[in-house]
């Protein structure tokens, strides 16, 4: 009898079962992202739970801090304390820690951050146009004037660069870019903050936000977009430069 071609060419190994605390994890886990379990929301206490999973506490606990590790809950001690879904700022705090930690490893490098940011706050800037809200369009304006001021002032303050940023962010009404742009702008903003500071660069960026601002009222998406690019790039030519000298 002929053997067939899955008899020479396919082997069939043994298929890895899940550890009892990742099939518990991934349940809870899958809770949050269904909705069943909302941000804030208290868990049951351990040994409910681990009634309910029909498994020990031990294996539970693990679970617990495997998803805690992810970002997915925040484990609280003390009086009124236990296991929370974690909401907004906890899901943004373990993405810069993470981006945070490969910074500081040296994996990634502020060239590597502003790759990243060439892709995304051009795009970011476009969608902005085309979906503020009049309320998104006044909110980026108050940073825009605010640092006109201090520019007239003569002061050299970069407290506001971010916040531009974030409230353009913000005004694609995209959560995730949101979440993203604040962790990758809060993983460059040391590097920035080493740079040299000078009236002439600080007329450029403030320069750039007036323009941008301007494209996003005016629902110019493509020069929203061009001006985005040109400004992300100056600013690490400008961070290049000062690691040089």
């Amino acid at each position: 009898m002929a053997r067939s071609d899955l008899d020479t060419s396919f082997s069939i190994t043994g298929l890895a079962r899940p550890r009892i605390h990742e099939a518990v994890a991934d349940q809870i886990r899958q809770a949050i992202f269904s909705g069943l379990l909302s941000p804030g929301h208290k868990l049951p206490p351990e040994r409910e739970m681990a009634e309910r999973f029909q498994t020990s506490r031990m294996a539970l606990r693990e679970a617990l801090r495997a998803l805690e590790k992810e970002g997915m809950i925040t484990i609280r001690r003390g009086s009124g304390g236990g296991a929370f879904v974690s909401d907004f700022d906890h899901a943004l705090r373990a993405l810069l820690e993470s981006l945070n930690t490969a910074v500081k490893l040296g994996q990634a490098k502020s060239g590597h951050l502003t790759e990243v940011r060439t892709m995304l706050e051009p795009e970011i800037a476009r969608l902005a146009t085309l979906r503020a809200t009049a309320e998104n369009t006044k909110a980026i304006e108050e940073v825009v004037l605010a640092q006109e001021k201090e520019l007239q002032s003569g002061e050299l303050s970069r407290n506001l660069d971010m916040e531009f940023h974030r409230r353009v962010a913000e005004a694609t009404n995209n959560p995730v870019l949101n979440i993203v742009v604040i962790a990758v702008n809060e993983s460059i903003r040391d590097a920035i903050y080493r740079s040299k500071r000078s009236m002439e660069m600080r007329r450029r960026v403030v320069g750039y936000h007036r323009n941008i601002l301007e494209a996003v009222r005016s629902g110019d998406s493509a020069r929203a977009r061009a001006v985005m690019t040109e400004h992300v790039l100056d600013v690490q030519c400008h961070i290049e430069t000062a690691d040089h000298e």
